[in-house]
């Protein structure tokens, strides 16, 4: 029998805390959550049982060559920590299998004798001076995460005779669900397979999108980790970029690619899912209010005006049950004044087929070959949250109301020296590389722009309205007059937000205000530690509240768990928070016209605010109160499902044991307004 190697171990005050909860709830009989990703495997010993001598022999060696390899990667110096990566990917991706369980096949076992014979081969070919698994057709590799320091595999399909050292064209080709293809086998399969397209002039980069999460949040960030970390392998013509996929990767096509269209010179989206209602067959009026709208952080249709600025091809299969994406996609930009084309695979089910596949190419070449747009004078923008980032010279810097559609339209004529803007649900824009001087008009309001570099002949303008009200006049700001406390970009909630970037995790170091908000902090804690390891494919960043330096708070997010009793960081960041909690209760916005009280001492407060507790100069970092990321196990059981599922701010009734589906009973959820603060209730 093999023993999966330990985890990371908990600090000692940690673990006594912890085996007191999980003593209490085996008391009380609450039941373990089910995990749905990765599945349930058959048992080891039917496998192993099914390997021949030589095969069974190889397997019993893995735990011995496991620690072995390991033991010579920390021996090392690397010259980079990506390249670290690209070797301790291997050993990684079979402890993550041995500690979860992940072998549904015979053959699955011997893929990990595989993988530390590579990373064996490439640490050789190391003390060598040689970087040759680099080469070749079929290319696994690795980076180091940003977010959370863990190695991310990604791999690479190179056509034979190209030239690896000019920047060359990208296809990046996002991949289906697939709930058995975590770190192993995705990387054994990236060794050996060409994927659904193959051009002879282009690089197909295969995310691994942190497993299998819909393209979403860290799987999102992973699609331009993995293309940074290409580019520094090979370098990446950054202008001719595609963003394609299929079923579940079609889902992160459209989405992606119409929330960060100028990233690509064209997108491509094949079968998945863009708009969660209908996808799922949910009605809005039967969920809370506050997840309804937060689907319009994922949804697609809000934000295909974005795709009006590239070459777009969608695909179906004719018989495909997922073809209402494509559809959709389809009539949404119709409606916004453009046809695209939309290829279908005659008599297909879930699949391509060749016809479809050479007319998809070939709509896509001269894309390629023209490039990304570098400047267009024409840029539309819509967006439902500041996150999402601008288009080329257009930023929305303030918006009405978040989760909640906004638009920006602007024209700019630098031999008429004129720009016409047009807007809706947005307060405050910056606008780069327009004509200096310029006759504007935003809205009907017109407004003159005098260069402030009379050699230059372009330049920036912020542009506001008055108070960053919905109905303000508009008028030119400087930016360091716009108001710090708002949500902006970098700073816009909800609370899944903080893990899309480099944040830490800070436990409780002693009991806290009851027994009851001890189990939860604890059990909460002890979830997202889970979670993110099967997920996302990482150890969760923890560092204990005495460690917490200026330089952590600086430049993570902070995550705590606790009360003001049980965690020293938590008392210290109250007072900066719209929040008051004490035995006696919750009180959210103490002191505004939003002021909620939530009585008794068996609720806990979760939420989402920018960090009090940054230093003066420190921007954009958040703290996160008694939560992890908040879509939960019932939700992984279909990808359109993985949304966020509480936003800025949650109260949360211990009585309601945690589930699949939430941490307890939601009392109240709100988002905070513009200026992170309660809204008043309606």
């Amino acid at each position: 029998m093999i023993i999966p190697p330990p985890r990371a171990p908990l600090a000692p005050r940690l673990r006594i805390l912890l085996l007191s909860v999980m003593a209490t709830a085996a008391a009380t009989g609450a039941d373990a959550i089910e995990r749905r990703l990765p599945p349930p495997a058959p048992p080891i010993a039917e496998l192993v049982a099914k390997l021949d001598d030589g095969q069974r022999a190889a397997w019993e060696q893995v735990p011995q060559r496991l620690a072995a390899v390991r033991t010579r990667i920390a021996q090392i110096s690397f010259p980079d920590d990506g390249l670290r990566a690209e070797i301790d990917v291997f050993p990684k991706a079979v402890a993550y299998a041995l500690e979860c369980g992940e072998w549904w096949d015979p053959q699955h076992l011997e893929r990990a004798t595989w993988a530390l014979d590579e990373a064996e081969r490439r640490l050789d070919g190391l003390a060598a001076g040689q970087t040759s698994w680099r080469e070749g057709a079929f290319v696994p590799l690795a980076y180091r995460s940003r977010i959370d320091g863990s190695s991310q595999p990604f791999g690479i399909v190179v056509p034979e005779g190209l030239d690896r050292s000019q920047p060359v064209p990208v296809w990046i080709w996002l991949h289906g669900r697939g709930e058995r293809d975590t770190d192993l086998h995705f990387l054994w399969q990236k060794a050996r397979k060409t994927g659904e397209f193959f051009p002879n002039d282009a690089i197909v980069l295969h995310p691994f999108g942190r497993y299998c999460n819909g393209w979403k949040g860290p799987g999102m960030i992973d699609v331009f980790e993995a293309l940074d970390a290409l580019d520094r392998v090979i370098p990446v013509d950054r202008d001719r970029v595609v963003l394609a996929g299929f079923s579940m990767g079609g889902a992160g096509a459209w989405e992606i690619g119409a929330r960060r269209t100028d990233r690509f010179c064209a997108v491509h989206g094949g079968a998945g899912f863009v708009d969660t209602s209908r996808f799922i067959g949910i009605d809005p009026g039967d969920v809370p209010p506050w997840e309804s709208r937060l689907w319009l952080l994922t949804d697609v249709p809000p934000v295909a005006r974005n795709l009006l600025n590239l070459p777009v091809i969608a695909y179906s299969g004719e018989k495909d049950g997922q073809r209402a994406a494509s559809e959709i996609m389809v009539a949404t930009l119709a409606a916004e004044g453009r046809e695209i084309p939309h290829q279908i695979g005659a008599g297909m089910e879930h699949r391509y087929d060749d016809p479809s596949r050479a007319a998809i190419a070939a709509f896509l070449r001269p894309a390629i070959a023209a490039g990304r747009p570098l400047s267009p004078d024409t840029v539309h923008w819509a967006g439902t949250t500041l996150a999402d980032g601008g288009a080329w010279w257009v930023e929305p810097l303030g918006l009405g109301e978040h989760c909640a559609p906004a638009r920006i339209d602007a024209v700019r004529s630098l031999k008429g020296s004129t720009l016409r803007v047009e807007t809706a649900n947005v307060t405050a824009v910056h606008l780069r590389d327009i004509p200096a001087p310029c006759r504007i008009e935003i809205d009907g309001t017109p407004i003159a722009y005098e260069a402030p570099d009379p050699e230059g002949d372009t330049g920036a303008v912020v542009l506001a309205r008055a108070g960053l009200a919905p109905d303000g006049a508009w008028g030119i700001v400087d930016f360091s007059a716009l108001p710090t406390k708002r949500k902006r970009p970098g700073l816009t909630g909800p609370i899944d937000e903080a893990f899309e970037a480099p944040f830490v995790v800070v436990p409780p170091v002693g009991p806290g205000l009851s027994p009851a908000v001890d189990r939860f902090v604890a059990e909460e804690f002890a979830h997202l530690k889970r979670r993110w390891h099967d997920l996302y494919r990482g150890e969760l960043p923890v560092v204990e509240a005495n460690d917490v330096t200026d330089e952590i708070l600086r430049t993570k997010h902070l995550v705590l768990f606790g009360d003001e009793s049980s965690n020293p960081l938590v008392a210290r960041a109250l007072p900066g928070l719209p929040l008051r909690w004490t035995p006696e209760g919750i009180v959210l916005g103490p002191g505004t016209a939003g002021e909620r009280r939530f009585p008794g001492a068996g609720q806990v407060p979760v939420l989402i605010h920018p960090n009090p507790l940054s230093p003066p100069d420190a921007d954009h970092r958040y703290l996160v109160l008694n939560s992890g990321f908040t879509f939960r196990e019932e939700h992984d059981v279909n990808n359109a499902l993985q949304n966020r599922r509480l936003p800025d701010w949650a109260v949360i009734d211990l009585a309601v044991p945690p589930d699949g589906r939430d941490p307890g009973g939601i009392v109240a959820a709100d988002f905070f307004d513009e200026a992170w603060g309660v809204k008043p209730r309606e």
